[in-house]
């Protein structure tokens, strides 16, 4: 099902958007964040960034996806996009990019996403519905991990588990004392079956 971005839009404006992404004490860790959320950007369940790029191609993504998310999503152009760091193919190799700071919150609640996604139906899979069920921690005070393109559909190779494990999870984890098992602090969110998630736990070492 494709989202309706307008109407996600119109929900959003008043509460998302540049606002939260100015400079303000209100838009950082008070406290230390509480977990790390695994998504991709074509089927993100927050901020779906479509239609391209649905395939992760060799070639640098990554200002189309700013691009996306700014003419969906901001009311003005923010520098940052909400997702703390973004995983791309460049070339033959993954990087890691950092698209936030890191003591900046992602620019929503729970609450609010709820909200969103009841209205307007957005498709979550059963391990994202699980999540927001049992109130895991709040997702405002999550790092957030996005992988460009989509997880139905591109392919990983151990460099990227490898990437997200050892640059993305482990040093987090480590600096604020956060358990280190997968599905504990460390969830992936409407990831589709060619992400193999629990691959991570090779590179997690707390």
């Amino acid at each position: 099902m494709l989202i309706n971005y307008k109407k996600t839009y119109e929900l959003l404006e008043e509460r998302v958007i540049s606002a939260k992404d100015a400079s303000s004490i209100h838009n950082k860790f008070t406290t230390k964040p509480q977990g790390i959320l695994i998504q991709d950007s074509y089927n993100n369940p927050f901020f779906p960034i479509r239609p391209e790029p649905k395939i992760d191609t060799s070639k640098l993504n990554l200002s189309i996806v700013f691009k996306r998310y700014r003419e969906l999503y901001s009311q003005t152009k923010s520098v940052f996009l909400p997702w703390h760091y973004c995983i791309e193919l460049v070339d033959d190799q993954y990087f890691v990019f950092n698209t936030r700071p890191l003591d900046m919150k992602f620019p929503i609640t729970s609450n609010e996403m709820k909200i969103i996604q009841k209205k307007y139906d957005i498709e979550w899979d059963e391990p994202t519905k699980m999540f927001f069920k049992e109130n895991i921690f709040d997702i405002s005070e999550s790092i957030h991990v996005c992988l460009i393109g989509s997880s139905n559909l591109d392919i990983y190779t151990q460099n990227t588990y490898s990437l997200i494990g050892k640059t993305c999870i482990t040093p987090l984890l480590k600096q604020y004392k956060l358990p280190g098992g997968l599905f504990q602090r460390v969830f992936p969110l409407n990831i589709g079956p060619r992400f193999k998630f629990e691959l991570i736990s090779r590179f997690v070492k707390t």
